[in-house]
């Protein structure tokens, strides 16, 4: 759905590259199935915000794994600019690209969140109201972020970690910045651990059937 500059706003999914993401599976999940994963869920992540349609979507960072996807969903995909200074500053640098190319706001979602759908998606934005309100959703494992959008002219640089969700919740009221908090099923389980894992195999559906889809494309895009 085309948006018109008004309300041009960028959503921005920041990854690592597959051989490094996601390293707390590495001692029980086997490096095939971890990748698959991965994908798979950043595959979920753009599927909602392409259905929304009506926000830009940025695929940040990773490797040529994640550019071939970002490029077969027609996104924007972009390297990370400063792969050394960590994820906050180089989302922040993002974000103030975007702005400076005329984003009203911008949406950070991690690209690991097996639950989500374009009613989350939908759901950030109403909650904006018309973009005058930040909007964050806390992650329920670890009181992480899993969803933060900032209009420009109240943006602040992100503090994404643990316990992130509070530490953004207080920066904003304590800078009388208008703020929504939202909770909705897509936004409050990201995968990080065994557990998390084990748990998606049980409960996610189809999360088993399609890790082993993307370890085949994952084969196909090597050769």
């Amino acid at each position: 759905m085309p948006h018109s500059d008004i309300d041009k706003t960028q959503t921005i999914i920041p990854m690592k590259p597959l051989s490094e993401a996601k390293s707390r599976l590495k001692g029980n999940v086997d490096s095939m199935s971890r990748e698959a994963a991965i994908l798979m869920m950043l595959n979920k992540v753009i599927n909602a915000v392409k259905q929304y349609g009506k926000t830009e979507c940025l695929v940040l960072g990773g490797d040529n794994f994640i550019k071939n996807l970002a490029n077969s969903h027609d996104v924007q995909w972009s390297p990370d600019p400063y792969p050394n200074n960590g994820l906050n500053e180089c989302l922040w640098e993002t974000m103030v690209k975007a702005h400076d190319s005329g984003s009203k706001a911008t949406l950070f979602l991690p690209g690991d969140l097996p639950l989500i759908d374009t009613n989350d998606i939908d759901e950030i934005f109403q909650a904006s109201d018309s973009l005058k309100k930040t909007v964050i959703a806390r992650a329920d494992k670890d009181g992480g972020t899993n969803a933060m959008l900032q209009p420009a002219y109240q943006a602040f640089q992100p503090m994404l970690g643990d316990q992130s969700f509070s530490k953004h919740q207080r920066l904003f009221l304590n800078n009388s910045i208008p703020l929504s908090v939202i909770d909705t099923a897509g936004l409050k389980f990201d995968l990080d651990n065994d557990s998390d894992y084990e748990w998606a195999i049980e409960n996610v559906n189809g999360f088993k059937s399609q890790i082993k889809d993307w370890e085949t494309w994952i084969i196909k895009t090597s050769n």
